[in-house]
Parts: structure tokens; sequence; C-alpha cells
């Protein structure tokens, strides 16, 4: 006759297979813990590296379009203080279609989608030597107003450039390096940075920077503002 088990080799059987589940529920925590902190680093460093191809970018534009003008203007591209930098660059360039009178608020330039309202644009005649800095106020026409009032005269083919510039600064309370583009708001670039400077080394025309993460991983770059040459 087959009899059924008994209370004492049922409760062994349940601890056992408590034992068993207790193991597996351990083991999976452990795991989703492993994998969660591996995610955890990986979207790190992503953050890491998407930061530093960004100011890479921006400072390997820095002084774009503007050689010919910075050495009349003295226009200084670069700037930088205590855990923030910016930097200017122009993103297009057009010529003047004709003459511009002292006075005038408008001006005609080739259509270029990058000349838009609220743009800041520097304009300039090298052989007069004259040259102002000046923000369009709307778009008319294929002839660009202007914001102010032109305080030269600019003849024919005198050089219109649609300027962007990008400051960084870092926000030791929050933990976090942002970045702006012209006249918007700062906006998260980097979050967990326990440091940030750079350094502008003039007579190499060079940047330094260092960028710490959580007191751990230290990101440094030197770069060369090849466009302040």
């Amino acid at each position: 006759m087959i009899k059924g088990f008994g209370i004492l080799e049922m409760l062994i059987a349940l601890s056992l297979g408590l034992g068993v589940l207790t193991v597996i529920i351990a083991h999976s925590t452990e795991a989703a813990r492993v994998d969660k902190k591996i995610t955890g680093n990986q979207e790190r460093l992503e953050a890491i590296f998407h930061a530093v191809d960004t100011i890479k970018s921006d400072l390997n534009k820095c002084g774009m379009r503007l050689q010919e003008a910075r050495q009349m203007c003295g226009l200084a591209p670069f700037a930088s203080a205590a855990g923030s930098f910016s930097c200017s660059y122009g993103i297009a360039d057009e010529l003047l279609l004709e003459g511009a009178a002292r006075g005038q608020q408008a001006i005609r330039v080739a259509g270029n989608d990058f000349f838009k309202k609220g743009k800041a644009v520097l304009i300039y005649d090298l052989a007069g030597q004259a040259w102002e800095l000046n923000e369009i106020e709307y778009r008319l026409d294929g002839a660009l107003v202007l914001k102010n009032r032109l305080q030269h005269d600019f003849v024919r083919n005198s050089t219109v450039i649609a300027l962007k510039k990008v400051d960084y600064r870092y926000y030791p309370s929050q933990r976090t390096l942002k970045r702006k583009a012209d006249g918007g708001n700062f906006q998260p670039l980097l979050e967990e940075v326990s440091d940030f400077y750079v350094t502008f080394f003039p007579d190499a025309n060079s940047v330094l920077y260092r960028i710490e993460v959580n007191k751990k991983e230290q990101v440094r770059g030197y770069i060369f503002l090849l466009n302040l040459v």
C-alpha cells in the first residue's frame, strides 16, 4: 500500500523549497543590482562623452569666419572665468548686394536660412575700416531689417556674418554643467559634476579643461583654437 507524505516529510520538502526559492530570489536581486549598476555606468559614460564632444565641437569652431574681421574689430571670440567660458563664431557669411548708408535700417544680402530673426550679425568693410555689431529684427522681401540703424556707411560687397555665441557655466550647488546658445536659457549638459575648470593660454591660443564627475571620473582636454591663429 502506498502511503502519502507525512507531516515531517512535508515540512522538510517545504523548507528545501523555500531555501531554493530564497537563493533564486537573492541571485535575481543581485543580478538586477549589478545590471542596474552597469547600465548606470554606461549612461554616465555616454553623458560624459556627449558633453566632451559638444565642448570640443564648440571650441573647434571658436573664431570661425572671424579671422579677417577680428584684427580690425578687436573681437575676442573666447573668454573664460571661474567655472565658465564662452566662445563665438560665424555660422554663415554673405556680401552686401548693394551699398548701405548710415542711418539705414535694412540691408540686402543673398538669401540664407542662417540670417533669421534675433540672430546677431557683424557687418564690416575691411577697406573702409568700418564695422559694427547689430541684430536682425526680421526679414522682408529679401532684405534684413536690423534692430538698430546703421552707424556707418558700408559699400557694396561689405561682409555680413551671422554670429553664434555659446556659454558654459558650472553650477556647484546643482552639480551640473550647463550650456546656453545665443539668447536662450542655460540647459543641463552634464549632471553629477563635482568640479569643472577651464584655462586659456593666449600665447598658444589653446584651452585646457577638466571635468570631474562624482569625485571619481576625470576628463581632461587640451584644444588648440585654430581659428584664432
